[in-house]
């Protein structure tokens, strides 16, 4: 019922994942990411706590593919997992355990990974990074949007899309974007509207928190 992307900045070294499903609230489950460390996808009947374990076979310097070992590891259900790391050095791996939903795929290069279940193409996910890795030199963010974009216009999954989610981290150890539609009829639109409003704001939000005496002012009115 999902289909997603990991991917770093090869230039930056930021990590970023974006993930829709049918399923409600998507981006509270699927996505994860840690500065300097890598990004993680849980999909497909989610365990959650698996990322835990990723990012900890990650900090203690192992590659992408030990995490997904690990985790499959870990997981006494791993046929009904999928999986997706990519680390520090934009190592990448990819797991679809054998129950997974419906038509699935994966697909991992330097920098991505993607993956999806119950797809009404099982080349979305090759689709997907091939956009991604074409974009290299645009913002992170928008790599990832454009290409989960690719995605919906090959057909997305066989079940309506009605969330999103896009994670991105840089330098800090909080996100740079988190941003959700938890549930529409157009996540994805949504989704690009929300980016609009927020891509302008997003350096002066991290400014306001790491160099909060040099960030723009923006009043009363406008601070949290």
């Amino acid at each position: 019922m999902t289909f997603s992307v990991a991917g770093r900045c090869a230039t930056t070294g930021a990590f970023g994942v974006i993930v829709t499903s049918s399923s409600p609230s998507v981006g509270a489950r699927c996505p994860w990411a840690k500065s300097g460390v890598g990004a993680i996808l849980t999909q497909n009947v989610t365990d959650s706590r698996l990322a835990t374990i990723g990012f900890s076979v990650l900090e203690n310097g192992f590659d992408a593919e030990s995490a997904i070992r690990s985790m499959k590891g870990a997981s006494p259900y791993p046929e009904y997992r999928q999986l997706a790391v990519v680390d520090a050095k934009g190592n990448s791996a990819a797991f679809t355990g054998s129950k997974a939903l419906g038509v699935h795929g994966e697909f991992c290069n330097k920098n991505v990974a993607s993956i999806g279940n119950l797809l009404s193409d099982p080349t979305i996910p090759e689709a997907m990074g091939r956009v991604f890795l074409q974009l290299e030199g645009q913002p992170l963010a928008e790599r990832l949007i454009s290409a989960i974009e690719k995605g919906f216009q090959m057909g997305g999954e066989l079940d309506q899309e009605h969330s999103i989610g896009l994670l991105v981290y840089r330098d800090q150890t909080f996100p740079y974007v988190d941003l959700r539609i938890d549930y529409s009829e157009q996540p994805l639109e949504d989704l690009k509207k929300l980016w609009q409003i927020y891509e302008p704001q997003a350096n002066d939000y991290e400014a306001r928190a790491v160099y909060p005496e040099a960030a723009p002012s923006y009043g009363v009115k406008g601070d949290e």
